[in-house]
């Protein structure tokens, strides 16, 4: 981490937590906007039952 970085977390370390909402607000951070979470894309299992298009070989060594 660079020394310009090192420095700004010693001071976010020694303030308390409205300080730091104050400051960040102060720099532009807006504390009610928040991005939706974003849903993960999931592969749908196949249905339940005997599924005659899969095969598996299977060769111990």
């Amino acid at each position: 981490m660079s020394e310009p970085l090192h420095r700004i977390a010693d001071a976010a370390a020694d303030i308390t937590e409205s300080d730091a909402v104050a400051a960040l607000t102060a720099l532009g951070l807006q504390k009610d906007r928040r991005q939706p979470t974003k849903k993960a894309l999931r592969t749908p299992l196949p249905p339940p039952g005997d599924s005659s298009g899969v095969s598996s070989n299977v060769e111990w060594v």
